[in-house]
């Protein structure tokens, strides 16, 4: 049995994927070299051209504040297309690096225009993505502003195991977690003293323990319920859409077979 990569594992959340599907999704992923730790895929303003597809590794997208603070708005894990949220504009309006050593497949942001003119399946796939893309900043938006610190950070490492956990099997005896206190502290809005405080009371209590590189989550019952975690934001469900889906490829299947009759 062979496993599908990254990315066409990511797409076929939402829809099974045709062979057709498939060789387009190969053919974004044929150009895929290795990304060092701190690499910068793209500058802050610079021009939308090139896309990233994460096959290993982690990513960011960052920004710096006003006060001159570095913030990280988006985390990327394998399988998610770095950019996606910025293809229809002229420059990005964030810097995008690795967190960590990986490889990435590159291409032209106008093969998403590709994808979405040959496939109904991959446009809708491709919104999604990005729906819940969306829906993953203004969970975190709205945790950071109205819950506790340890909330927050049990929400976070409850909500990265999930992500990873829809691409892969994940241990949670031995999450990967290439972030450092300070990342944590600039992705939650959090300062390092705090989140250092936070991750020793969470292990005191016997809830996860934070390693260099990897997190021991001791209990994941506990760790949902100290999260407060409604997992609704994450579901790779999208009713209806797979049966209307169905009824178009039908109907395209009808009007095939009634053409060449005629």
């Amino acid at each position: 049995m062979t496993t599908a990569p990254c990315f066409q594992a990511a797409m076929g959340r939402y829809f099974a994927l045709s062979d057709d599907d498939c060789r387009m999704l190969e053919h974004l992923e044929r150009h895929t070299a290795p990304a060092s730790k701190d690499r910068v895929l793209w500058l802050l303003g610079a021009r939308v051209q090139n896309l990233f597809i994460l096959q290993s590794g982690w990513a960011c997208t960052v920004r710096d504040t006003g006060e001159g603070e570095r913030q990280i708005i988006e985390l990327l894990l394998p399988g998610d297309i770095i950019g996606l949220r910025e293809f229809t504009f002229r420059r990005h309006g964030s810097e995008a690096r690795m967190i960590s050593a990986g490889s990435v497949s590159t291409f032209t942001h106008q093969h998403i225009v590709d994808l979405v003119a040959a496939s109904t399946s991959l446009a809708v796939s491709l919104f999604a993505t990005i729906g819940r893309q969306e829906a993953l900043l203004t969970e975190r938006m709205l945790v950071t502003l109205h819950r506790s610190a340890r909330v927050q950070v049990s929400h976070f490492v409850l909500e990265t195991y999930l992500r990873l956990s829809k691409i892969q099997p994940v241990d949670p005896g031995r999450m990967p977690f290439p972030i450092s206190q300070r990342l944590l502290g600039q992705i939650l809005g959090l300062s390092p003293v705090h989140v250092n405080r936070t991750l020793t009371a969470l292990e005191r209590d016997g809830v996860l323990e934070k390693h260099r590189a990897h997190i021991v989550i001791h209990d994941p019952r506990r760790l949902h319920a100290e999260a407060d975690f409604d997992d609704d934001y994450l579901s790779d469900r999208v009713d209806g859409l797979s049966e209307r889906l169905a009824e178009l490829r039908e109907g395209d299947a009808s009007f095939a077979v009634s053409r060449s009759g005629s």
